[in-house]
């Protein structure tokens, strides 16, 4: 046997393993001083049949054929030295359908060779099969069984590999491989541990329906495609992973995993990912990890599935960090524990109809574009604080329904700004927590239900805006004014619980900024704000506007008003606060009277005649009542009013002339004759007159002459009546307050 020296190039793998450094360059050097070719030399030269050069080959008519089938003949040796071709040159290595098993299991190693053409297809090869540092052109494993693994640790493939359906029932390791070509590993089976970390794919990948089963309980030792470069398009489409590894990998064109399963955890750790990253409808089983990604072009996650096995929020899900340059789209998609905290939207992030089934955290993210959160459901907490909404936020239809176990409230948005409209739209809440929230537009919560309690502090960012909320059920809470620039809230037909209204320092205008328009006060204490509308004359409905566009939802006519009033009176009643009720009672009937007034009056009211009387003679009514007794509720009134009633009559029996002479009294032509002791006694006895006849005493010393003072005789005594009642019902009214 000719001496067949090897010289190795130390910047190739050793298929020993990876190992960095000095210590790794060093034990390689060595292993290529001593290694020598195991095999005869051939013929006239110092070298071995696989060693010789192609022009070496031509001179001496050898053949692709012949080579391969001295390739197979030590194949199936039962030497350890006779089945190493380190550093061999090959031509055309065709093993296709071939069932390659030798006595004993050693490896075949071509480390460092050179093969134009490796071919195994459908072939049973069951010798590990070590590539490490070989240059192959094609590369065809399809439908091959590869028992006992593959080894090609710092290879370069030049034409394209076609390893469909292949099946690694070991090892396989393509560890800093370069793959100049298409790579196909479609529907290809690894049984074992595989790894692609730090391979570069200069033309498309393809590893669809491929399934990486793996055994270890180690990530870096299951699948491993850390720190790998695809130039092209990467597709793993509806792939099967069990622990796999994607951190630090460069996607320089599409990356595609839809419908892909990941079975045990997964990182994308610093992923970077130029063009479309396409996860719609993949599953992640157990945890999964993009912290620090960076996606430049559309992130799809439709229908995604992040299940995730931990019981901790910051080991489930994670996209903390992660900078999403395109559209973001997680519509349909669905969480357990999911954490978004500092992340950067900076297209449109679409979460339509995604679901949080444990808590979830986006605090500290940026939002550039709109952000839409439609019909999504929080059944765990959520945490939107600091979050900074840069663009349209759009939650309607949303449900917050967690309970309360990890943060203080079921979601929180203190401190976030809302540079452009927010829009909550029926959304629901148990808990909520909207301290210290700037709006920069509309901030809609119409038709929002708050079950349990909700905590408003807004401010306003740069422009007037104002808080919508009408329809709205807000069942308790508190509603603060900042110091600064106070916010309008549009409390239009919503229902106010037991919530508390706020400002700093005096509160005699606070609920100058709360739109009350057929509010319901359903538990609403306005015993808090006695003094305020005490000194503002009870009222409710007026309401300090600003300059911002807005469209009120119902028109503050009377009969809006009128509402408004009736729904506080039976509030203030409900709570024992008779005082504030009544007030409220007399502002109803004061709206009432101006309801029926206009109704009255109005042409294109489809109302006859009769019916135009009886609303006008319901406004008269109205407006005696108010006239006199203030519908009950202004004792003192009716009090001087019955008690000054008969003075008016006196004074028209003393200066009425003959119409309405008293039968033995005199009577006065002029108020001058009022100075002279006689006039004031003449003014005297028709007041005495007026108040006998009045009060229905009838002494009989004095009797109507005259036909109007007969009448306004009769009419005292019905007057008495009338009045008498009225008192009467003043003093019900002030028993009951």
């Amino acid at each position: 046997m000719a001496d067949c020296t090897y010289t190795h190039d130390p910047r190739r793998g050793d298929g020993a393993g990876q190992a960095g450094g000095e210590a790794a360059d060093a034990e390689r050097d060595r292993l290529a001083e001593q290694w020598i070719c195991p095999h005869e030399a051939y013929g006239d030269t110092d070298r071995c049949l696989f060693h010789l050069s192609p022009e070496e080959r031509a001179e001496r008519d050898v053949d692709d054929e012949a080579v391969r089938d001295a390739f197979v003949e030590k194949i199936h040796g039962d030497g350890r030295r006779e089945k190493e071709f380190v550093g061999a040159h090959l031509g055309t290595l065709d093993l296709d359908f071939q069932v390659a098993e030798g006595p004993t299991r050693y490896p075949l190693d071509l480390r460092d060779a050179t093969v134009e053409e490796l071919s195994l297809t459908r072939a049973w090869l069951r010798h590990p099969l070590r590539l490490d540092g070989a240059t192959v052109g094609t590369l065809t494993l399809r439908e091959a069984h590869l028992i006992d693994g593959l080894s090609a640790r710092g290879a370069t493939i030049t034409g394209e590999v076609n390893a469909y359906e292949v099946e690694f029932t070991g090892d396989a390791r393509f560890d800093d491989a370069t793959f100049e070509s298409r790579a196909n590993f479609s529907e290809a089976d690894f049984d074992d541990d595989v790894s692609f970390a730090g391979a570069v794919f200069q033309a498309e990948a393809d590893f669809r329906g491929a399934e990486f089963h793996g055994s270890s309980n180690l990530l870096d030792d299951n699948t491993s495609f850390a720190g790998a470069t695809f130039q092209a398009a990467a597709r793993f489409g509806q792939a099967a992973f069990e622990v796999t590894d994607f951190r630090e990998v460069e996607f320089r064109a599409v990356a595609d995993f839809e419908q892909a399963e990941f079975d045990g955890a997964v990182e994308f750790n610093g992923a970077t990912f130029a063009d479309e990253a396409d996860f719609d409808e993949t599953r992640f089983c157990g945890d999964t990890d993009f912290d620090d990604a960076g996606f430049a072009g559309a992130a799809v996650f439709r229908g995604a599935e992040f299940e995730g096995e931990a019981n901790v929020l910051e080991d489930d899900c994670t996209f903390e960090r992660v900078t999403f340059e395109g559209d973001a789209n997680f519509r349909n998609a669905v969480f357990r524990f999911v954490d978004f905290a500092d992340a950067h939207f900076q297209g449109h992030a679409m979460f339509e109809e995604s679901q949080y089934d444990r808590d979830v955290t986006f605090s500290g993210c940026t939002f550039d574009g709109e952000v839409d959160f439609d019909e999504t459901r929080f059944d765990g907490d959520a945490d939107f604080g600091a979050v900074d909404f840069r663009g349209p936020a759009v939650f309607r239809g949303a449900e917050f329904t967690g309970e309360a176990n990890h943060l203080e409230d079921n979601v929180t948005f203190e401190g976030a700004r809302f540079h452009e409209s927010a829009d909550f739209d029926r959304a629901s809440f148990t808990t909520a927590n909207f301290e210290d929230v700037s709006f920069g537009g509309i901030a809609d919560f119409r038709e929002c239900t708050f079950e349990d309690r909700v905590d408003f502090l807004a401010t306003s960012l740069d422009r007037e805006t104002y808080v919508d909320m009408t329809d709205a059920e807000l069942a308790e809470g508190t509603i603060e004014q900042p110091e600064d620039e106070w916010m309008r809230y549009d409390l239009t037909q919503a229902t106010l619980g037991d919530v508390s209204l706020t400002g700093p320092g005096s509160d005699r205008h606070l609920l100058q900024y709360f739109r009350f328009c057929e509010t319901d006060f359903d538990g609403f204490d306005f015993s808090n704000h006695l003094s305020s509308l005490e000194r503002n004359g009870w009222v409710l409905h007026e309401f300090d506007e600003n300059d911002a566009d807005f469209d009120y939802a119902v028109e503050m006519t009377p009969d809006a008003t009128e509402v408004t009033y009736l729904n506080a009176k039976n509030a203030a009643s409900a709570r024992g606060n008779q005082k504030a009720a009544g007030e409220f009672r007399v502002k109803r009937q004061h709206f009432a009277r101006k309801k029926d007034l206009s109704m009255a009056l109005d042409d294109e009211e489809d109302f006859t005649l009769g019916e135009r009387v009886v609303k006008l003679s319901k406004v008269v009514e109205n407006y005696f009542l108010g006239l006199t007794c203030g519908y009950g509720h202004r004792l003192g009134r009716v009090i001087l009013l019955f008690a000054l009633a008969p003075f008016p009559f006196g004074v028209l029996f003393t200066f009425g002339g003959p119409a309405f002479k008293i039968g033995g009294l005199d009577q006065l032509s002029s108020v001058t004759e009022l100075a002279s002791p006689g006039g004031l006694q003449t003014l005297y006895s028709n007041v005495y007159f007026a108040y006998t006849s009045y009060t229905t005493v009838g002494y009989g010393d004095f009797s109507p002459v005259g036909p109007g003072s007969r009448f306004f005789a009769i009419s005292e005594a019905f007057i008495v009546v009338v009045f008498s009642g009225l008192v009467l019902y003043a003093l019900i009214k002030r028993s009951e307050q």
